[in-house]
Parts: structure tokens; sequence; C-alpha cells
């Protein structure tokens, strides 16, 4: 048996009133306190519950009760006696405990133990009793009345007839024969009236035998140990059954009092949280509804947008075909120009050519006014003879003279052809130039247009799908506008329901304290019963 110690001596007293109430799974572990055990034992409910309730088991206890205890609980019967518990800083208290198996389907499920505060003089009756259980004379304390009250009764009309037998000693034989005839005649029906008479004795205390067979508890509780003690301890036993009943009840209305009140705050709670839950739903409703108008709004702008972009994609496709015309005729002005230029650079070198003629005309006039230069000299030697040759000499001087001079005239001419010739070969190298960067830009202008295009071509996809998904958008909004609308419905009758339930709750309030009350009345009259 578990020891628990140290204990100090010290008794707890506590109101008679007090309901001291635990249950236990088969195995002993605790499932349930009640504030009036976790106020006098000392131990918080965290520590006892889930542990054995031998935690509480005074050292003082004999085994023979414990025993005792679980030998009845394990045959499906109530057992009572009187305990003396240890609390949590070691002082002590008794209780009259009354534990009850509790079975579900012919299985025990549970032990359920109430305990009250006993009569002083049961308590020391239970000190005395218990001490000589510790000691050596435990043998003879818990020695049961062998013989009935009926046995008794005659054995004691038997002794009253011996004495009468001795008194009628001094009659004479004949007198005294006829004494003792009457006597023995009257002993035998006085034993026959008691044993006939006592048979409901009998019968009564064999009843309660079944209602409590625990030799202890009926020394301690009745103070007999023949059948009168019997049947006392089984109306005790009864009468305790009934207060257990009527103590669990209490136990049972305080909580269902406790839950009501919860019960009560929760639905008010609930009712608070569905009406704060109905405008909110409300204003989701609201902003669904403002939702699916701006929803509309961008389905609209999704198909402008759409359209905008067809609309930019043909116009870049023009564009395109503009850009690629114009790129065209640059490649056609560029090989114009480069077919002056090449005409420019003939005339170039045809110049050269005629400026190479005019050299040699150039250098044939000098020669031919040499020649009449010496002609004119070689007339003038001549004389007369030779002055016709002299005019003929002055007119070659002459036309060499305007030959030199057309000649110098052309070469300036032509000069001035040559470097008008470059500057058009430089200008047209540069429209040249100019047009193969035109023909570039117009390239990536073309390819600017593709991707323009590309992307005109994507802004539309996205368009689409931008207007398909506003669309299924809208269609989810018009669910959601009525599942809303469901859920207003609900929420109604949530609230309704709320205030159903919390009717309903404060009808279980008022029946939990109607309990109460009459489960204190009941408790009152057990206990001064």
């Amino acid at each position: 048996m578990k020891n628990n110690l140290p204990v100090s001596g010290r008794a707890v007293e506590f109101s008679a009133n007090a309901n001291i109430l635990s249950t236990t799974n088969p195995k002993g572990a605790i499932t349930y306190v009640n504030p009036d055990f976790v106020n006098i034992s000392g131990f918080s409910e965290a520590e006892l519950l889930g542990v054995n309730h031998n935690i509480v088991r005074h050292p003082d206890m004999p085994p023979e009760a414990f025993a005792h205890l679980w030998q009845t609980l394990k045959a499906g019967r109530s057992w009572m006696g009187l305990v003396k518990n240890r609390c949590k800083n070691g002082d002590h208290y008794w209780v009259s405990a009354y534990v009850t198996p509790m079975q579900r389907n012919g299985e025990t499920v549970e032990y359920q133990s109430v305990r009250t505060l006993p009569a002083k003089a049961l308590v020391q009756a239970a000190e005395h009793l218990y001490a000589q259980l510790r000691s050596d004379t435990k043998a003879n304390c818990l020695r049961m009345s062998r013989l009935s009250v009926g046995m008794r009764l005659v054995l004691a009309s038997t002794g009253v007839n011996l004495l009468c037998f001795a008194a009628l000693g001094s009659l004479g034989a004949l007198a005294w024969s006829h004494a003792a005839l009457s006597m023995m005649l009257s002993s035998l029906l006085l034993g026959g009236l008691l044993r006939f008479s006592l048979r409901p004795l009998d019968a009564l205390a064999h009843k309660a035998r079944k209602i409590a067979d625990n030799p202890l508890s009926q020394i301690l509780y009745s103070g007999r140990r023949d059948q009168f003690g019997q049947i006392d301890f089984a109306l005790q036993m009864l009468e305790a059954e009934t207060r257990a009943i009527v103590g669990r009840i209490a136990d049972s209305s305080r909580q269902l009092s406790k839950e009501a009140e919860a019960l009560v705050s929760a639905v008010d709670n609930n009712n608070c949280a569905t009406l704060r839950q109905q405008g909110e739903t409300a204003q989701v409703a609201s902003a669904i509804t403002q939702m699916a108008s701006s929803v509309q709004e961008v389905a609209r702008n999704a198909q402008l947008t759409a359209s905008a972009a067809n609309l930019a994609n043909q116009e870049s496709d023009r564009g395109h075909q503009l850009v690629e015309q114009t790129r065209q005729h640059i490649d056609s002005l560029a090989s114009e120009v480069q077919q002056t230029s090449m005409v420019i650079h003939q005339l170039e070198q045809h110049g050269n050519e005629i400026d190479r003629v005019l050299e040699v005309i150039q250098s044939i006039a000098e020669q031919t006014n040499l020649l009449a230069l010496n002609a004119a000299i070689e007339a003038a030697r001549a004389g007369e003879a030779g002055r016709g040759f002299a005019v003929v000499a002055d007119e070659v001087r002459g036309l060499a003279s305007r030959t030199q001079q057309s000649t110098a005239h052309i070469q300036g001419t032509i000069e001035t052809l040559r470097r008008s010739t470059g500057s058009a070969v430089l200008a047209m190298q540069r429209s040249h130039n100019k047009a193969e960067v035109s023909v570039e830009q117009a390239l990536l202008a073309a390819r600017a247009l593709d991707g323009i295009t590309q992307r005109v071509d994507e802004i539309s996809g996205m368009s689409v799908q931008i207007a398909a998904a506003v669309e299924e958008q809208s269609a989810v909004g018009d669910s959601i506008q009525c599942n809303l609308a469901g859920i207003s419905q609900t929420t109604q009758k949530s609230v309704l329901a709320s205030n159903q339930s919390r009717t309903t709750a404060a009808h279980v309030a008022k029946l939990a304290e109607r309990l109460q009350l009459l489960s204190a009345q009941l408790w009152g009259r057990q206990r001064h019963g």
C-alpha cells in the first residue's frame, strides 16, 4: 500500500455541507474532481487529474479497509466507509465515503466517490477500531455475533425456565413434575413463537446483507455486530446512496449552471459576431456591386483597347509598306546616283583627254608662233622679197596667238568643269552615303515596325484575354452576389437561431438554478435527516 509522508497530525475542519466528489477510471486514475475536493485536499486540479487516487491516502488507514473496498467494487457493488485522507501539506481530514461503480453495457467504466463530513463520534470509533486493526488484536475486533436475535431470546427464556426449575425444587415430586412439564411446554411454545415471530427479522437481515455486507463499516456506523446492526447499516447505506445521487446532481447542476452561463455568453458573442458579419456582408455585397460595375467598365475598355490595337496593327502594316516603298525608292535613287557618279567620272576622264589635246594644240601654237617669228626674221632679212612672206608670218603668228588664247580659255573652262565635276562627284558620294544610311534607317524602321506590329498583336491578344477574364470575373462576381445573398439569408436565420439558442440557454440556466435549489434542499435534508 502506498505510504504518503510526511504527516503533521493536524486535522482539517470543513463545512458539513461540503460535497467532496471525484471520479476515477477502472485503474484508479482520477478523471474528475470538484472544487470542494481541491480546496480541502490542498492539491490543484492539475496535480490530481490523471494520477492514482491513492495520492490522498493517509498511512493510518488499515489495508483491510481498502482491500474490502476493491473487493466490493470489483463485484459491481457500492461501498461505504470512514476514510482518513492526507492533505498535500501533511494534514488530514476524515470523510464518510460512498463509492459506486458506474457501469455501461455490463462493464465498469468509472468509479464515483461522494464524501461528506462524518460525526465526531464516528471518527473517534474509527480511530479506535483502525488502531486495533493495525495491532495484534485485529482478529477479534471484526468478529461478528454468531447467535441471531431469536436464538439469544430462546436461550434467555430457557435460562429463565431453569431458574424457575431451581425455585420449584422445594415442592413435592408430583407438583414439581407438573410444574416442570408446564415450563417445558411453555418454553417450547415460547421458542416456537419467537422463532416464528423473528422470521421476518431474519429475512430483513438477509436483505440487508445483500445491500451492504461490510463488517468493518457496520461496526463503525451502527455500533452493533448483530442483525440489527446489519439492518441499520443497510439503511444508512441506502441513505448514503441517495445522498450520493443528490450530491452528484448538485455538482452536475453547478456545472450545468456554469455551462449555461458560458452558453449565454457565447450566444451573445455569436449574436454580436453574426450582426457584424451581416453588416460586413452588406458592405461586401455593395463592394461586389461596385466591382461588377468596374469590371464592366474594364471590359468595355478592354474591347476598346482591342479595337485600337487592331487599328494600330493595320496602321503599322501600312507604315511597314510605306517604309518598304521608301527603301525601294532610296535603293533606286542610290543606283541612279551611282550611275551619275560613274558618268561624271567618265566626264572627268574626257576632260583629262581634252586637256591632253589642248596641251598638244598649245605646243603646236607655240611652235607655230616660233615658226612665224622665224619667218618674220627671215622675211626682214629678205627685204622686199620677203615682205609678202612677212605678212603671212604675221597672220600665222596672230592665228597662233589666238589659238593660244583659245586654248587657255578652253583650259580654264575645262579646269572649271573639272572642279565642278569633282564637287559633283563629292556631292554624289555624299548622296550615295546618305542613301545607304537612309536604306539602313529604313531597314531599322521596318524592323521597329515589325516589333511594333508584334507588340500590337500581343496587346490585342492580351486585350482579348483580359476581355475573356473580365467576362469570367463578371460571372464570378454575379455568383458571389448570389452567394452573398444566400449568406445574408443564412446569417438572418443564424441570428434567429442564436436568439432562440439564447432563450433556450436562459431557460437551461433557470432550470439549472432550480435544480441547484432542489438539490441543495435534498442535500440539507439528507445531512440533517
